[in-house]
């Protein structure tokens, strides 16, 4: 699962919000480094330009995607620069060498603190992405907005249609969590756009659009606490808008969703009898809960953590859960958490504890933090079976079988299972021999390994999804 990651052992830096500065450099300069992350780099990119008075600075995370984003203050001298973005959470400090090719400093992001040293450069770090399609295209494209009720959100996205004459079934692309645009862009990746052109130049409209909140200043309540619920409901609008497009067949209309996406369009299914068909696109077929600590579990291991390490971290889980589910106040989780992570350091050796997450308190305050959002409280308890049990109309399923963030091996039996429970005789499963979970032909199939992989999606599953729409049209 993407920007509202599930995977909590794991840091990822996703980079947002854009603005100038002013500097005295007087030159155009390129400077790399890297992060490190879990068990892998991360290279963040810098460019410092001066134009006329005003010198703006840039910093990329060019694996993650290929936008630059501008930093908030920064304060320079003739041997320092510091700068901050206020969105990110952002601070970095660093000093020239006496050549001034190299910047030492160090990276503030949140409770991380790690050592960041950039290098000029001439070459500008980018990656390849050759499944991205480029313009011009052969179909249309209609930029289209819709509105939900009670929210104070303008929503935008993309349509593509086959041509401007005629009538065309259509898919809407449902993200997965956390707040995406309508690429539902990843480690340089836009895997909706590649879908969107793929199913178009095969007779297909698709829309995609951006989640709510994506590219507001400001975040109301409704759009900063949203839960899986509001997002089916965010899915559900964009189904009433697409019914009233001249170029759309209102009865051949379906969703994809993937990832946590694959639950909402479960929960639309369930709701909406006029839906043609879902894709569940390495969506879950369990309880919230139980997806997050197979995951951990299965991430852990990759990591070659030592077996307690993994016991606390599964233990800690199961614990957040059990008072969650008793309703108890964000505060009141919070003590009672602190308590038992004091009572588990007791179990093992300062040395012991050192290697688990939950030793520094700023850790265990992150911990609790992201398990206590409205978003999370209500994933954990969501079981997606409860709506696929209703759902009659045709559903396909997909998962990877080495994707470490929704296992295989558990989900697809459990959507079998509820597809049984409804009766449902247009069920079809497919299971992605050697793919993760963006469906990528992977190696070591780590989360590490989705940037360096240039393969958006495998053009075996591009096949897969023309081919079942095309099956359930009427």
């Amino acid at each position: 699962m993407n920007k509202r990651n599930l995977l909590v052992s794991i840091f990822i830096l996703f980079f947002v919000g854009l603005s100038n500065i002013n500097l005295n450099a007087q030159e155009k300069t390129n400077w790399y480094g890297e992060l490190s992350i879990s068990s892998t780099t991360l290279p963040i990119t810098l460019t410092i330009e001066t134009k006329a008075d005003t010198t703006i600075i840039m910093m990329g995370s060019p694996s993650q995607t290929d936008q630059m984003f501008g930093v908030t203050k920064q304060r320079v001298t003739k041997d320092s620069i510091v700068f901050s973005i206020k969105s990110m959470g952002v601070v970095y400090r660093g000093k020239y060498n006496e050549k001034r090719d190299t910047i030492f400093g160090s990276f503030k992001q949140g409770i991380m603190l790690q050592n960041l040293s950039f290098g000029k450069t001439n070459k500008v770090y980018s990656l390849s992405r050759p499944q991205e399609p480029k313009p011009p295209y052969s179909y249309i494209e209609k930029e289209l907005g819709f509105k939900v009720e009670g929210v104070d959100y303008d929503f935008k996205g993309t349509l593509t249609l086959p041509s401007n004459q005629g009538v065309y079934p259509c898919v809407i692309l449902i993200t997965g969590s956390g707040m995406e645009n309508r690429d539902e862009e990843v480690f340089a990746h836009k895997p909706f756009k590649v879908i969107a052109d793929y199913l178009t130049r095969n007779g297909i409209a698709v829309y995609r659009y951006d989640d709510r909140g994506w590219g507001a200043k400001t975040l109301d309540p409704k759009i900063k606490d949203a839960t899986t619920f509001d997002f089916a409901n965010d899915a559900q609008a964009a189904f009433e808008m697409l019914k009233k497009q001249p170029n759309i067949d209102s009865k051949n209309i379906g969703m994809l969703g993937h990832s946590e996406g694959g639950a909402i369009a479960s929960i639309c299914a369930s709701r909406n009898k006029d839906l043609k068909y879902i894709i569940l696109f390495a969506g879950p077929g369990m309880k919230g809960i139980d997806v997050l600590l197979q995951q951990n579990e299965e991430v852990f291991k990759q990591q070659n953590s030592p077996k307690y390490v993994i016991d606390v971290q599964l233990a800690s889980l199961k614990k957040i859960y059990e008072l969650i589910d008793k309703s108890l106040s964000n505060e009141e989780i919070k003590k009672l958490m602190n308590e038992f992570f004091d009572n588990e350091s007791k179990k093992y050796s300062k040395e012991e504890w050192k290697n688990i997450q939950f030793s520094s308190e700023a850790s265990r305050i992150q911990f609790i933090s992201m398990l206590t959002s409205e978003w999370m409280k209500t994933f954990l308890k969501l079981d997606p079976a409860d709506y696929l049990k209703t759902v009659k109309q045709p559903v396909f399923a997909l998962n990877g079988t080495k994707d470490v963030q929704v296992l295989s091996k558990y989900n697809l039996p459990a959507i079998e299972k509820a597809m049984k429970e409804a009766k449902n005789e247009h069920f079809s499963q497919y299971k992605a021999e050697g793919m993760n979970h963006l469906f990528q032909e992977c190696k070591t199939c780590t989360v590490d390994e989705y940037s360096k992989i240039e393969q958006t999606i495998s053009p075996i599953v591009l096949d897969k999804l023309r081919d079942f729409i095309k099956e359930n049209l009427k």
